[in-house]
């Protein structure tokens, strides 16, 4: 099951931003509700602790069974075929009616029925639907829900329930509950997909879990904007474009659809700090699509609830209490160190920006590495890597691999790993540091964007640039696995 929503916290991947003492078990897996899954244990034996993962796997695994919006065969897609009166397990059953009441309590502007619209939108490829396509799918929310407690039915009234704004939240805090259950020595515990994250019990620290926040509309790998902390049982999500776009007509629009007008909308970023996952989830998507002022006074009558908006003309807004939740000062995106280049220097705040496009319509997603070579072909940096586990797939884009393989010592690479992403436009920022964080001299580099898919093809796109003085830009052609390519050497914005 993945996300429909954007999630931007530390360049889309929110991440525990201080040291952490040996008390506190990390685990890492790819591909857990389409997402990444990192989860940070305080207190118990690494046996323990292991067991803890295991539970909250578990229970993933059984909530996807149930709430998918991506399987055919979960409960959600049985009831998504269903007429009258369904009966339904507990947990779908309580996910929809808290779809339904937030769907009151917003005014609509959290709807969990939008499954018709977002099938016209995906169903329309690179092309905008005609009006009498969103027509019918907006009817279609608008039909009659009958919900019945006692007897635990849904009768959907023809509606077809897209949940995920909801969902994944709800599943973060039952797998956080089942962790907790299996291993009670546990003191706390920190538990992130793909950017719906809850804490409950003690922090590793006195300060509390410090998480950082990526600024809204910018580039994948763009540096932390703000940093908060989270103490007790908190939990934050995002909701917004950020750098992931759906792509019409050559033009870069919102994944998130107005249930109102059924075309895409919100804010550049919401984020959202709530005592639970799922109410922090929901509330994202909601205030997202309300004016600024409206979403941080619903906002204020949510107890516990704080908000952060960054709007589209990239003014921040967040609500009174937010402030008590900023750990530190964000540093300045993309200021290069103070040691000077080996040449002449770039011109002070440029950066290349580059941007790229993921296909959609196949079984395996493409591996992408992002990287540039100098004017001798030798590799300077390695920008992204989008894709699997790299440990076992990075020989897959062998160019780039085999540059990689010869440099001693290699670059690290971990920090540059993000989960297969969906189809639509993204970027990456080259900031004019090689791999070992020393800024280049002004010359000729090539962006190379290298993408390959199991049981496909192979390709690489190659954009050459001379670096000087002056602005540039250049394009590149689609090529096999990947759409087409540019590149802007100029002032970061």
């Amino acid at each position: 099951m993945r996300s429909s929503l954007f999630t931007a916290l530390l360049g889309a991947l929110p991440a525990v931003m201080a040291p952490q003492p040996a008390a506190v078990r990390n685990f890492h897996a790819e591909h857990v509700l389409g997402a990444t899954f990192d989860m940070a244990v305080v207190g118990p034996t690494a046996l323990e602790a292991a067991r803890a993962q295991a539970a909250a796997l578990a229970e993933i695994a059984r909530l996807d069974r149930v709430l998918s919006s991506w399987r055919g065969d979960s409960e959600l897609a049985v009831l998504n075929r269903s007429s009258g009166p369904h009966p339904v397990s507990p947990d779908l059953y309580r996910v929809i009616e808290a779809c339904e009441a937030w769907r009151a309590q917003t005014g609509g502007a959290f709807n969990g029925r939008l499954g018709s619209l977002e099938a016209v939108w995906d169903g329309a490829g690179l092309e905008a639907p005609t009006a009498d396509a969103l027509t019918t799918a907006l009817v279609s929310a608008q039909t009659h829900v009958r919900l019945d407690p006692a007897a635990r039915t849904v009768d959907r009234g023809g509606a077809v329930f897209a949940i995920d704004a909801l969902a994944k939240g709800y599943i973060v805090d039952a797998a956080l509950t089942a962790a907790f259950t299996a291993v009670p020595a546990i003191k706390g515990a920190l538990l992130n997909i793909g950017g719906d994250m809850a804490c409950r019990g003690s922090a590793p620290g006195a300060a509390g879990w410090r998480i950082g926040i990526a600024p809204g509309g910018q580039a994948d790998n763009a540096p932390a904007a703000d940093a908060i902390t989270l103490n007790g049982d908190r939990a934050v999500a995002s909701s917004g474009p950020g750098s992931r776009d759906r792509l019409i007509g050559g033009q870069a629009f919102s994944r998130t659809l107005d249930p109102a007008t059924g075309a895409p909308a919100g804010t550049r970023l919401t984020t959202v700090i709530a005592p639970t996952a799922a109410e922090a989830d929901a509330l994202a998507t909601s205030l997202s699509l309300m004016p600024p002022a409206t979403a941080l006074a619903f906002a204020r009558s949510r107890p516990g609830v704080e908000a952060r908006i960054v709007d589209h003309n990239g003014l921040i807004h967040t609500s009174a209490g937010w402030p008590a939740n900023i750990a530190a000062a964000a540093p300045p995106a993309f200021i290069r160190a103070a040691a000077p280049a080996r040449g002449k220097p770039w011109p002070n705040r440029f950066v290349v920006s580059i941007g790229y496009i993921i296909y959609g319509g196949v079984e395996h997603p493409p591996l992408m590495v992002i990287y540039i070579t100098d004017a001798h072909g030798a590799l300077i940096r390695t920008v992204g890597y989008v894709g699997k586990a790299p440990e076992r797939f990075l020989d897959s884009n062998f160019v780039w691999f085999a540059a990689w393989r010869k440099k001693t010592p290699r670059p690290q690479i971990d920090n540059l790993t993000h989960p297969t992403k969906p189809p639509g436009r993204y970027h990456v920022i080259w900031d004019g540091l090689d791999d070992a964080g020393r800024p280049v001299p002004q010359g000729r580099y090539t962006i190379n964007i290298e993408a390959s898919r199991e049981k496909g093809g192979h390709g690489v796109q190659k954009i050459v640039l001379d670096l000087g003085d002056l602005p540039t830009a250049g394009l590149a052609d689609p090529a096999p696995e990947a759409g087409s390519a540019s590149a802007r050497y100029g002032i970061n914005q």
